[in-house]
């Protein structure tokens, strides 16, 4: 699995990556839109947590680039006026999961981006969309994966 968070927060993405980290999941995590791009296109992402203030207008094209690139995407969006980024955004994009307020704590956004990653993953038939496994290869294990070694589903239920 490969997580994207765009946040200018310092410690709120420290937490976000730790967090994701520690549930056996490879993540990027930036403040700068031209790294975001450069990740999305280079890496994709199957779980995008994005922060509203730090993405502004660019929103629909980063949302935009990381579902042309997975079409399985998960993202998150944290907003301080959900009511209306969920009017706007959810009829446009299908991977637009959870839109959560600012004051969510950062502990739940984490785990309602790793449920609905779950959920997804589940639906899809596959662990990941952005780095293809072999699930055979992988089934007795549970310990964390090496790296680009997509995570099972069953860590990241252990993880939420």
């Amino acid at each position: 699995m490969q997580a994207l968070i765009i946040d200018k927060e310092a410690a709120r993405l420290d937490h976000s990556l730790m967090t994701l980290m520690k549930a056996g999941i490879q993540v990027t995590g930036t403040g700068s839109l031209p790294v975001a791009e450069t990740c999305i296109s280079c890496l994709g992402a199957d779980l995008l947590v994005m922060e509203r203030g730090t993405v502004g207008d660019a929103l629909g094209d980063i949302l935009g680039m990381a579902e042309d690139r997975n079409p399985y995407l998960v993202s998150i969006l944290r907003t301080p006026d959900v009511g209306k980024d969920q009017d706007e955004l959810s009829p446009h994009f299908a991977s637009l999961h959870c839109v959560v307020g600012q004051d969510v704590p950062n502990a739940v956004a984490v785990k309602l981006g790793l449920a609905s990653l779950r959920a997804q993953m589940s639906r899809a038939g596959s662990t990941s969309r952005s780095t293809p496994l072999v699930r055979e290869r992988f089934a007795g294990l549970k310990t964390p994966m090496m790296a680009r070694a997509a995570t099972p589903i069953s860590a990241i239920a252990e993880a939420v």
